[in-house]
């Protein structure tokens, strides 16, 4: 048996993963004391998450080099009834760096938490020859590290990279540790988070034009390693690749946006035949909820009103994967909304023609009177 030993690790994806490298024995193991873990004896195998990749060490007869020199193990196999311990965390920070053609030579970087997973990321940077590294904790570990609240003093740093759970699933809209827009030289956010696949913190970097790497290539990379001790085997790269790819598919939501009668419940709904992605209609789903149709509630109630539901529906699917999700036209009217629906969606606009909508003989639209209100429409959110 095989498997990932964590706290509520419901959302990982690394069950997919290892089974996708072959591996049908790897599950996804909860449990408050990873002892229990030693002692059932029934493991060959298995990774370690949050919070115990320091707390594992105690049982483990031996580390490896990285794992010694960061405290900090994530993979562990038994051999000759001892109990190894590794680090290929290392190994998938380093090769996604590289993946991504990252320059962190002589690089000033931020790292913002002080844990485990920071360990590792800082000797990875002092390989690769960074030139400063700062951490930035809640409380200060070591001589690299400064209270979060002082990241203003570090404002001409090239590169942060985000080790801390904040922003991670369920909490996606945890507040922003540090104000990206006070970074002039900023180049490069890396957030080692991997659900959502675009965290807050990325989405902001990607609207400063600053390039946003996300974690999910580090855990297949990582897991690759993984497999590999694991089994004793050499598992290609290419492979782990197309593994990664495959899933990042699966994984993302597609999220249409248009005006209204441009085709984004019809496209939902052959996408969602054709991909296997389950469908949701935000509009539809507005209705399950008033418990009459839109036109009916907008004789009763303002757009404000219903634009408020709009938001708690997106709320409720915006954390899942692989969905088909067609939008109200109105839902880019709130930027929160499409700032949510980015975190596992890729944005498809359906560029329709107003003009060619408005030939249409419209019905049941409560915002669109007459033929002339789509062309008013269109000029307020086409731009948007």
């Amino acid at each position: 048996m095989y498997g990932l030993i964590g706290k509520n690790i419901s959302h990982s994806f690394s069950k997919e993963i290892h089974n996708s490298f072959g591996n049908k024995q790897y599950e996804l193991i909860n449990t408050d004391n990873i002892k229990t873990i030693f002692e059932s004896n029934i493991y060959q195998g298995f990774n370690v998450t949050m919070p115990y990749k320091n707390d594992v060490i105690q049982y483990i007869d031996e580390l490896d080099e990285i794992a010694m020199i960061t405290n900090s193990v994530n993979t562990v196999i038994k051999k000759d009834d001892k109990y190894l311990g590794f680090n290929t965390d290392y190994y998938g920070f380093v090769v996604l760096v590289k993946y991504n053609h990252l320059n962190i030579s002589e690089k000033d970087i931020l790292i913002l938490g002080n844990g485990s997973v920071s360990n590792t990321v800082v000797i990875a940077l002092k390989q690769m020859n960074a030139n400063r590294i700062v951490r930035l904790g809640r409380e200060l570990k070591d001589n690299d590290n400064d209270y979060l609240s002082n990241y203003d003093k570090y404002i001409n740093f090239d590169i942060i990279i985000n080790t801390t759970p904040v922003g991670m699933y369920p909490n996606n809209n945890d507040n922003l540790l540090v104000d990206l827009e006070a970074f002039k030289k900023l180049e490069v956010v890396i957030d080692l988070i991997y659900n959502p696949l675009r965290t807050k913190l990325l989405i902001k970097a990607e609207s400063l034009s600053i390039k946003a790497v996300n974690g999910f290539y580090m855990l297949v990379i990582q897991a690759k390693k993984a497999h590999e001790l694991f089994f004793g085997v050499e598992l290609p790269l290419n492979v782990a690749n197309k593994v990664y790819k495959k899933l990042l598919k699966k994984l993302y939501n597609l999220v249409f946006i248009g005006l209204p009668l441009s085709g984004k419940s019809k496209y939902a709904k052959l996408f969602e035949d054709k991909l296997s992605k389950k469908m949701y209609d935000t509009d539809k789903e507005i209705e399950n909820v008033i418990n009459m149709s839109i036109s009916d509630y907008f004789q009763i109630n303002s757009e404000e009103e219903f634009r408020m539901i709009e938001t708690e529906i997106i709320k409720l699917v915006f954390k899942n994967h692989n969905c088909i999700i067609s939008t109200g036209g109105g839902a880019i009217k709130k930027s929160l909304n499409i700032e949510l629906l980015k975190q596992n969606g890729i944005i498809i606009f359906l560029n329709k023609d107003p003009y060619q909508i408005a030939k249409k003989n419209i019905k049941g639209r409560p915002l669109i009177k007459k033929s002339e209100d789509i062309i008013k429409i269109a000029e307020e959110r086409m731009p948007l």
